[in-house]
């Protein structure tokens, strides 16, 4: 069956280079619908992709998928979500800021907050609805950011936690933020982290390759080397954030559970996750060994926003 594959050359979705098949699974993470998923490796970009995206992918995205959007902020997560925002006003004071994919919009309060004028793009119009009629800000709901990003003016800030695995064109949302941002203007990434120590170890059994609704799992490098072609300059590179941690221990629980979307975590498995996670803290926390990656581009202006900072948080 692999060398039938082989025979088919399928090009890579995000560089059309040749690429060969690493594995094929189900939605493990959370059993939304049948069918096994072909991932893919590029020889080139190194990027891991699935070439035949779902036609009913809306269906693996349950509803609240994501987190109520009526959920309290709990100390944890404010926590994680100041983080992210402080990762933020290393390099921009609170200005225009368009956040995509926001979900039950976690971030969204915290930067509102904080004094950012926010334009949410959101596919969910259940969010949407809590954004704008909850939260106060703009909200517009697509599932196409690259083409709402087009019609959006001048911005300071562009985010996407955890988000641009799950586009359809994620160079094209990319070029478009680029194009929208200020000079010296910020765009922030999170990402899962296919050069990780769990992938390598895990492979199709990884949480965070959450087939089928992740399309892509894309390398630090590959990622940063786009963006240099855009115009964007790196100024910040982490992979212990709070929420980066967070996904290491994730990680290693969600391996720990033989059918995670049918079987809940015990106390047992999850100390057990803990303990692994402290074991190998110390590889996980060094250079991109990390579960996830966050990484902060500045579009160039001369040299002034992050020029005496170091591209390491």
């Amino acid at each position: 069956m692999n060398a039938h594959r082989e025979r088919t050359p399928t090009p890579c979705r995000l560089c059309g280079g040749p690429s060969s098949f690493q594995f094929a699974v189900g939605d493990r993470n959370r059993g939304l619908g049948p069918g096994r998923f072909e991932y893919r490796r590029c020889a080139s970009c190194n990027s891991i992709f699935l070439p035949e995206v779902p036609v009913d992918l809306a269906r693996y995205y349950a509803s609240d998928g994501y987190g109520s959007a009526e959920q309290e902020m709990v100390p944890e997560f404010a926590r994680r979500e100041l983080a992210k925002l402080e990762l933020i006003t290393r390099f921009e004071q609170p200005g225009p800021m368009v956040e995509i994919g926001p979900g039950p919009g976690l971030f969204t309060r915290t930067a509102k907050a904080a004094g950012f004028q926010l334009t949410a793009i959101e596919m969910d119009s259940r969010y949407c609805e809590y954004l704008s009629d909850v939260l106060g800000v703009r909200a517009i709901r697509s599932d196409s950011p690259a083409t709402v990003l087009a019609g959006l003016g001048p911005t300071r800030a562009v985010v996407m936690w955890h988000v641009i695995e799950h586009l359809l064109d994620p160079w094209q949302t990319l070029a478009r933020a680029a194009e929208i941002l200020e000079p010296g203007g910020i765009l922030a990434i999170s990402t899962p982290n296919p050069d990780s120590l769990q992938f390598k170890l895990l492979g199709r059994y990884w949480a965070h390759l959450d087939a089928p609704r992740h399309l892509q799992l894309i390398p630090a490098r590959t990622l940063e080397d786009k963006a240099s072609e855009l115009g964007l300059r790196r100024v910040l590179r982490t992979t212990v954030d709070p929420v980066g941690l967070e996904l290491n221990r994730m990680g290693w629980e969600y391996a720990l559970r033989r059918h995670p979307a049918r079987r809940e975590s015990t106390a047992t498995s999850m100390r057990a996750a803990k303990a692994i996670t402290l074991i190998l803290s110390g590889i996980e926390r060094r250079g991109l060994a990390g579960s996830s990656y966050t990484v902060l581009f500045a579009r160039d202006s001369g040299g002034a926003v992050g020029s005496a900072r170091s591209p390491q948080a």
